[in-house]
C-alpha cells in the first residue's frame, strides 16, 4: 500500500517542479544592472528600464552614472533584451528623443554593466550600449577589463610585458608585472603605417581588491587613441 503512495508523491513533486519552472520562465528572469556613461557629460539622473517584449511590465527607474559603485538596479525580463527610456510611458520606446537605447544582455550572466556610448548619426536612439558581464568569473577581483573600441590594433606594455588588442577585442589582464610600490610602468602603442607608434606613457597602479574597466577608443576630433578608465567595486 505504501509503494503506490510514494510513487504518487514523487510524481506529484516532479509535476510541481515543472509547473514552478514554467511559471518562473513565464514571469521572467531577474537581472542586476549598473548603468555607466562613457563620458561625464552623458550621465542621466533618471531613466526607465523597460522590457520591450512585455507590454504589461512596469518600468524600473534607474540612473546612468559617470562612475561605478556598489549600487545596482534589479529588473525582471522575459528575455535578455532590454530598453532604456527617458519617460516611463511605453510610447517612449518608439519616440525619437525619448528612447535612449536597446541592448541584448550577455548569455549566462545575470549581473551586467551597461556602458552608454555616443549614438550613431541617424539612429533613433541616443546611445549605443555595450553590455559587460559583471560576474566574478568574467570580471575577476584585481583584474583590468580592457576593450579596444578603436579601429586600430593597440598594444599596452606593462613593464616589459606586451598585451595586444585587435579592434573590438576584449582582454582581461590579471597579475600584471609590478615594480616597487605595487605599480606598473605603462606604454601604449597603436599600429599605424605598418609599425607600432607610441601613443602614451604613464603608471598603472595595481587593482588590488578592486577592478578596473578600461576602454580604448579613437578621439573623433583628431583620431588619436585614448583611454577612459573606471575604478570599480566588485559586486557582493
Amino acid at each position: 500500500m505504501l509503494r503506490p503512495l510514494i510513487t504518487s508523491l514523487v510524481f506529484l513533486g516532479g509535476s510541481l517542479g515543472v509547473a514552478f519552472a514554467q511559471a518562473n520562465a513565464a514571469s521572467g528572469e531577474v537581472f542586476t544592472v549598473r548603468l555607466l556613461s562613457f563620458t561625464p557629460g552623458s550621465r542621466v539622473d533618471e531613466v526607465f528600464i523597460q522590457d520591450p517584449i512585455a507590454p504589461d511590465a512596469a518600468p524600473v527607474p534607474s540612473e546612468i552614472k559617470s562612475y561605478l559603485n556598489d549600487q545596482s538596479t534589479s529588473v525582471t525580463l522575459k528575455s535578455r533584451k532590454v530598453a532604456f527610456t527617458l519617460k516611463r510611458e511605453r510610447s517612449s520606446l518608439k519616440t525619437d528623443g525619448e528612447l535612449l537605447g536597446e541592448v541584448t544582455l550577455p548569455e549566462k550572466s545575470r549581473s551586467v554593466i551597461c556602458l552608454f556610448l555616443p549614438g550613431k548619426v541617424g539612429d533613433k536612439s541616443r546611445f549605443q550600449i555595450m553590455p559587460i558581464s559583471d560576474t566574478k568569473t568574467d570580471f575577476p577581483v584585481g583584474s583590468f577589463h580592457v576593450t579596444n573600441l578603436s579601429p586600430l590594433p593597440v598594444r599596452i606594455q606593462l613593464e616589459n610585458k606586451p598585451y595586444d588588442f585587435r579592434p573590438g577585442q576584449v582582454v582581461i589582464i590579471q597579475n600584471p608585472p609590478l615594480r616597487d610600490g605595487s605599480q606598473s610602468a605603462m606604454r601604449t602603442f597603436a599600429f599605424k603605417n605598418n609599425q607600432w607608434q607610441p601613443v602614451s606613457a604613464g603608471i598603472w597602479p595595481a587593482a588590488g581588491r578592486s577592478r578596473k574597466l578600461m576602454i580604448l577608443y579613437a578621439n573623433p576630433a583628431n583620431g588619436n587613441i585614448q583611454m577612459n578608465a573606471f575604478d570599480d567595486v566588485p559586486p557582493a
